[in-house]
């Protein structure tokens, strides 16, 4: 299958950075920014420690950690990508957008409609916010550890929510956001996936879809979603390595994206030290083609080392032993490859034959 909806756009001539194959890369990270608890500081402490060489900080729907970051790493020789994690809706559904590429002190015009997207996010954040605090202390809930949640950031509902269980009125998230929304509130601020995508794409942005594979409140992508969105919605690329993948999702992920021309992203989408994970040492090589648009050039090396094949990835997550991590197939992911020209695993038959966003069988 050829599909001809991904944008592209020219690789620099001369590149920013230039790493060896198996550098340590992390591209989807999150600070106190938004619902994370690194601090800028804390974040680049520890991944100078551990060896880290390009990441990216993808807070969701805000840049606010991203010129500190950058700042702190530049001083010993940590790279430093821009890049926001959108909360978008499409189908009557939410996606998770990785916007790469796009720093936050950008004024110029062709900036100006993401960064609107982007503006009127923190707007309706801080409207329901608002309104979700009032709504629990209507209800005799104080909230008596809000502002030192927010201390110098917008409020937004994840932290009324943080405050809510603070205050021991609920156990957990999942808890506080069922009560808000029995009180008549909200918590999202989800923009149209098309227009961030387009507002993205005018500035320069790459736009990759967040852990399409992971089975939570968000869901999984199908390729039929996948194929469904390129129809009229020009993604870049899949994040097709996770913190919770197997080595059978990360071959269904690879490979849908390499049959559509698209790119593949790493991530651990670390929000704080152990939580859910500590950032994860990707090698660069299984991401190089996306480093390079974003002006990092991976050194060129051996196929056979070049190449993520299963059980390549010593973190990658193992599976139920109903489902063999032994498993290959020729001819899996349609197209007999992982993105690479090697074998891959089996990937999840539900998710292949899954219907899609517009049909109830779409979740595992």
């Amino acid at each position: 299958m050829s599909m001809t909806a991904t944008a592209t756009a020219p690789i620099a001539a001369t590149p920013a950075l230039t790493i060896p194959g198996d550098a340590a890369v992390d591209l989807h990270l999150h600070t106190h920014a938004s619902d994370g608890a690194w601090t800028p500081g804390g974040l680049v402490d520890h991944l100078v420690e551990k060896g880290f060489r390009v990441v990216s900080v993808c807070d969701h729907d805000t840049q606010w950690s991203v010129p500190e970051v950058t700042r702190l790493g530049a001083k010993r020789g940590l790279h430093v990508i821009p890049g926001v994690e959108v909360t978008t809706r499409w189908a009557d559904r939410q996606w998770h957008l990785l916007v790469y590429g796009i720093s936050p002190d950008r004024t110029d015009e062709s900036a100006a409609p993401f960064r609107a997207v982007l503006a009127e996010t923190d707007a309706e954040l801080q409207r329901l916010a608002a309104d979700a605090r009032d709504r629990y202390e209507a209800a005799g809930k104080d909230l008596p550890g809000l502002s030192a949640l927010h201390a110098d950031r917008p409020t937004w509902p994840y932290h009324v929510l943080m405050a809510a269980i603070g205050a021991g009125h609920v156990k957990d998230l999942k808890e506080a956001a069922e009560t808000l929304v029995s009180l008549g509130g909200g918590f999202s601020a989800d923009q149209p996936l098309e227009r961030v995508v387009e507002a993205a794409h005018l500035a320069g942005g790459t736009c990759v879809v967040a852990h399409p594979g992971r089975s939570d409140s968000v869901g999984v992508m199908t390729a039929a979603d996948l194929d469904r969105m390129l129809e009229t919605i020009p993604l870049d690329g899949l994040e097709g390595h996770y913190r919770s993948y197997t080595d059978e999702q990360t071959a269904l992920y690879r490979g849908l994206a390499a049959d559509r021309g698209m790119l593949i992203s790493c991530g651990s989408d670390s929000h704080a030290p152990g939580k859910p994970v500590d950032p994860r040492p990707w090698q660069a090589r299984w991401c190089a083609d996306l480093l390079a648009r974003l002006d990092v050039a991976v050194e060129p090396d051996d196929p056979r080392d070049r190449s993520w094949a299963c059980g390549r990835d010593p973190l990658a997550v193992v599976p139920e032993p109903e489902t063999p991590a032994e498993a290959i197939s020729a001819d899996s992911v349609a197209t007999g490859h992982a993105g690479d020209g090697t074998p891959a695993c089996d990937p999840p038959a539900e998710v292949l034959a899954g219907v899609g966003a517009d049909g109830a069988d779409a979740q595992p």
